[in-house]
């Protein structure tokens, strides 16, 4: 392959200072085509197949290593903090390093994206996330794991901002709403995936203790935690960059060299068929984009930027995002992004807490019912006890109901996820925003109506099921409101204010969820409302100007 775009290299020509695409640009017919509808046709020309397969199976895998790093830390607080002997602030902080990290993180690798490139972020990222897990199996201080989940979190963040663009930046027009929406599967198999792995791995009898050195079952169930992470990142390493970010960033043999590697993939063809197809499309644009390529006279050299460049086109890119055309939809998409992120943490670090709060109330007032509004005083009798005589709860068991609900929780959302893949070429994707907002809302206020776990698990199955889909529908829609060169930053800005509203979200039940029930529900089926609201004014997909073709 590479031999192909060597040839390529060395014939005569003279060498442009400019990204070769955007000399590619024309005006035919009166079409003003850009880079991106450029490259974006001749991505369409590649066909889909197995090499876009490959990718989405890579990007699935990193998905779900999102799924299992938001979701293990509940798994492990309880028999952590014996080891650790940690305390109900302790507690706390390990709780919130993971999201501090992932607030840290958020817009610096939008920015790394735009800068470095959507494989390279990637990369760092999920090694990063793979190493600090992996180090935090094995540490026995609690400092030195809270900050290894700090930096956990940080990658996290990382990965869940940019591996759709990633996806996105290869799939023909024709599939790439399709393939998108495929990936919310990836994030309920890491939910069912992660339920099942904890629920065999954290009950086991392993107790290794040597010298104020331990190593037990949740230390076992962090470390395998960490595989999908390095594995999945050695794996990509033999993935390229994206045609259009290559494009936009002046690299256009690779550009080519990418693109002929996807058609020869998905066609079983030799690369150069690739050429011929492109010189026979009758698209001038992609018929003049290969003869400037074709005819460079020496080898790609772009140049490094300097650091007061970068900033430069940092600082460039996000004002450009935070104006006209584009201001409407950023700050849609950023409102829509905080109110949904704040609502979902906050009742999915509440609900699980009500299974155990009926528990103990049941097991107090049996035969009788209660309100989510009022188990306070029985959780507060039953666990007073228990907190003086065990502090760190080391003498506790291993509640497999946490695993259960989980394992549920994330069955209950294969049908939404089912649902969005198949029916988003015919509804698109404001229609599902818009229901996946106000569904969620309703069901919040529902809560006031509970009188049962059994009821409160049906209602958190409808919750997580429906909210998994709109955060979903988040990500798919910044790819496909921004152009290549602003999609990294607005996925980083969307992810900063995302984690803004899930540290919200969290603290609001820390401080108001025992004495201001009535108003955390409220706050939520609000939030929720207003995302709905706002979803009505998400613009629509614009239809593409058909490619400048010549009649033969």
């Amino acid at each position: 392959m590479s031999g192909d775009i060597a040839r390529f290299e060395s014939e005569p020509a003279a060498a442009a200072s400019e990204p070769l695409v955007s000399e590619a640009i024309s005006t035919f017919q009166g079409t003003k085509q850009t880079t991106e509808t450029v490259v974006q046709d001749a991505v369409d020309q590649t066909g889909f197949g197995k090499f876009n397969l490959k990718i989405m199976a890579v990007s699935s895998m990193i998905f779900m290593n999102v799924a299992f790093s938001i979701t293990s830390i509940g798994f492990i607080l309880p028999s952590a903090a014996c080891d650790f002997q940690m305390t109900t602030v302790d507690k706390g902080r390990l709780s919130a390093a993971p999201m501090l990290g992932m607030l840290a993180g958020s817009y610096i690798w939008g920015c790394y994206a735009a800068i470095r490139g959507r494989r390279m972020s990637l990369l760092v990222a999920l090694f990063l996330h793979g190493v600090s897990e992996l180090l935090a199996s094995i540490v026995p201080l609690y400092w030195i794991f809270l900050f290894l989940k700090f930096l956990s979190g940080a990658a996290m963040n990382g990965q869940s901002a940019v591996v759709f663009l990633y996806l996105g930046e290869f799939q023909p027009t024709k599939y790439r709403d399709k393939m998108l929406s495929w990936m919310e599967m990836a994030w309920v198999a890491g939910m069912i995936i992660l339920a099942g792995v904890g629920w065999i791995v954290i009950p086991l009898e392993v107790n290794f203790v040597y010298e104020g050195y331990f190593f037990h079952s949740w230390n076992l169930f962090v470390f395998i935690c960490s595989l999908p992470a390095l594995l999945t990142g050695s794996w990509l390493l033999f993935f390229p960059e994206t045609p259009k970010y290559l494009a936009e960033t002046g690299n256009n043999v690779q550009m080519l060299d990418v693109l002929m590697t996807m058609y020869s993939e998905n066609n079983a063809q030799p690369p150069k068929e690739y050429i011929t197809k492109l010189r026979n499309c009758g698209n001038n644009n992609l018929n003049d984009l290969v003869h400037r390529i074709m005819h460079t006279r020496e080898p790609e050299d772009v140049a490094e930027r300097s650091f007061h460049r970068m900033l430069n086109d940092i600082w460039t890119k996000t004002m450009t995002i935070l104006r006209p055309p584009f201001l409407c939809r950023t700050i849609v998409m950023c409102l829509i992004a905080c109110f949904v992120t704040s609502s979902y943490y906050t009742l999915t670090l509440w609900l699980p807490e009500l299974f155990h709060r009926y528990a103990d109330f049941h097991d107090a007032y049996p035969d009788q019912t209660a309100s989510v509004c009022t188990l306070k005083s029985a959780r507060n009798a039953t666990s007073t006890m228990e907190h003086s005589e065990d502090p760190f709860g080391c003498d506790s068991r291993v509640q497999t109901s946490v695993f259960v609900h989980t394992f549920i929780l994330g069955a209950s959302c294969i049908p939404t996820g089912l649902l969005l893949p198949l029916l988003v070429n015919y509804l698109g994707y404001k229609f599902f925003l818009v229901i996946t907002a106000f569904v969620p809302a309703i069901v919040t206020a529902c809560l006031f109506l509970v009188q049962t776990s059994t009821q409160n698990l049906i209602l958190s199955c409808a919750y997580e099921s429906v909210t998994s889909v709109c955060l979903s529908v988040v990500y798919c829609l910044l790819v496909d409101l921004y152009p290549t060169h602003l999609r990294a930053m607005a996925s980083g800005l969307s992810a900063l204010i995302s984690r803004i509203g899930a540290i919200s979200g969290t603290l609001m039940i820390g401080y108001l969820i025992d004495d201001y029930c009535t108003l955390v529900i409220i706050i939520v089926a609000a939030q929720m409302f207003l995302s709905g609201l706002l979803a009505l004014f998400t613009p629509g997909r614009k239809k593409r100007s058909k490619p400048d073709i010549e009649k033969s």
